[in-house]
């Protein structure tokens, strides 16, 4: 299951949305524009969540995000965040994020980070393949 948080649909969220729904069947979406909700989403049993995409609009959202971060810990975590300040940057990454993008990235490296972590999610376990074995002389 996919839980996207954005405050304001913005060029990333409008531009996700098309790659969102266009995810593998038997992969739910949440969406949440209220971080209340979001947090009261977060209380309720999560075994299901597994990505959580948090486009971020302020430092004042990141703080508050950090406040349950316990909460998001057994996701991976993809952080939008609105600007590259070292400040925001360190904080962020107290969220111990898979990948984080800025709202000025554009949308193709997280499609991409996104397109791959649906398709990791989705592939059937294989076996590694076998050590070849050594000739003994």
């Amino acid at each position: 299951m996919l839980l996207l948080y954005a405050k304001v649909q913005n060029g990333v969220t409008r531009a996700l949305k098309p790659i969102l729904n266009g995810r593998s069947p038997g992969v739910g979406l949440e969406t949440y524009a209220d971080l209340n909700d979001l947090f009261d989403r977060l209380h309720k049993p999560r075994f299901n969540l597994e990505i959580g995409i948090l486009d971020i609009a302020s430092e004042g959202e990141l703080d508050r995000l950090l406040t349950i971060r316990e909460l998001l810990s057994d996701m991976r975590l993809v952080l939008v965040l609105p600007d590259k300040n070292p400040h925001t940057v360190a904080k962020a990454h107290a969220l111990a994020p898979r990948f984080i993008t800025f709202a000025d990235a554009g949308i193709a490296p997280l499609a991409s980070v996104i397109s791959k972590m649906l398709a990791c999610r989705t592939m059937p376990m294989t076996a590694p393949p076998a050590a070849p074995e050594t000739a003994c002389h």
